[in-house]
């Protein structure tokens, strides 16, 4: 059964000796930010300057937890109180501020409908617009990084893809697309005469292949491309977050 999508809420997060702030997307985005910078730096490509030098950090969380790097660069600015009560005459509005008369005599339902009426009226939106440092580029439902078994949110992919293509992409540096292929059993797999999904089951020749299937010696072939071609494409999506990563963004 398909999950729906549920937006993830702002939520503070508190260091020891600083002011309490909020994050926007979930940690592991950041974390494999974090990873791709590194990497990218290792090449010789260029990062953004605030990240400092990451080879002096070996573990995320010592980048995270740093006072001047990680959490310092992607929190959300500090916004105060978002309801407050407001004496006429007394204070000077900002081009994004409203001053409202609520009649407390009213019922509350209907008090919530009419405010929720008017920031409507007023174009406020929905979502929550990001003023972090460093943002990535796409909202949170379209970033796949997966859940832990203790953080299991509703409507979030298990496949960490951004950890996958940064795996396959350290590979490419030592091997040719049709070898990671083999070497990440990408294609069929079979255990005895059959196919198999067990942990030990050997990757399927082409003469398997034709055997098992009875199908067109092409078909291998075609299987095959396909593969190498996701390896491919795994490639280009690492060296394009590493363009992005350049620009303060990511992936």
């Amino acid at each position: 059964m398909r999950k729906r999508w549920t937006n993830r809420k702002l939520f503070t997060v508190r260091f020891k000796g600083r002011e309490p702030r909020a994050l926007l997307w979930r940690k592991p985005v950041y974390k494999e930010w974090f990873l791709y910078a590194k990497l990218a730096q290792e090449l010789g490509k260029k990062i953004p300057k605030a990240f400092g030098n990451l080879k002096k950090f070996d573990d995320f969380e010592d980048w995270w937890r740093h006072p001047k790097y990680g959490f310092e660069l992607f929190c959300e600015k500090p916004i105060g109180e978002l309801v407050q009560e407001t004496q006429p005459n007394r204070s000077k509005l900002q081009p994004d501020e409203l001053l409202l008369k609520i009649n407390l005599k009213g019922d509350l339902e209907i008090i919530n409908r009419d405010i929720k009426r008017l920031l409507i009226s007023k174009d406020v939106g929905e979502d929550y617009t990001s003023n972090a440092r460093f943002q990535p580029s796409r909202s949170m439902k379209h970033i796949s990084v997966g859940v832990t078994d203790k953080v299991r949110e509703k409507g979030v992919k298990r496949d960490n893809k951004l950890k996958r293509a940064r795996e396959t992409y350290i590979m490419s540096l030592t091997m040719s697309p049709k070898e990671i292929v083999k070497e990440l059993k990408l294609m069929p797999q079979m255990g005895g005469d059959h196919w198999s999904f067990r942990g030990d089951a050997r990757q399927m020749t082409r003469e398997d292949f034709l055997k098992i299937t009875g199908s067109d010696p092409k078909a291998y072939q075609f299987t095959l491309d396909n593969r190498i071609k996701t390896i491919r494409r795994q490639i280009r999506n690492v060296e394009k977050s590493f363009e992005n990563i350049a620009t303060g963004t990511f992936p």
